[in-house]
């Protein structure tokens, strides 16, 4: 069960509220994130040390990464795993589209 940043408010004597917070997980460790250490990509937290490229584990920044998949790159490895298949699917080791489809289909013809 992922939380996002909600404030409950609890009634202590005669007015006075306490303010609790429900932590934020990240999404790459799942353990709480704090508001120093928070980043969000794509609608996903992370700890700042968490969000790395799935190839090479370098750090990324919000300014300098790709994501395929609900997985994120470094724009190098993205460009260089493109290239090495000419596709986004089996350069990133997932079987094309058609030939899925190609298969399902076989399958359906008997």
């Amino acid at each position: 069960l992922k939380c996002l940043a909600v404030q409950y408010f609890m009634y202590i004597q005669r007015s006075k509220y306490i303010i609790l917070s429900a932590q934020e997980t990240c999404s790459a460790c799942l353990k709480p994130v704090y508001p120093m250490e928070r980043m969000a990509a794509d609608k996903l937290v992370f700890h700042k040390t968490c969000f790395c490229c799935k190839h090479c584990k370098k750090k990324l920044s919000l300014q300098g990464y790709a994501p395929l998949y609900g997985e994120f790159y470094c724009v190098f490895h993205y460009q260089q795993l493109f290239k090495r298949k000419g596709n986004y699917d089996e350069g990133f080791g997932r079987q094309q589209h058609k030939d899925r489809w190609l298969q399902r289909n076989d399958t359906n013809i008997i």
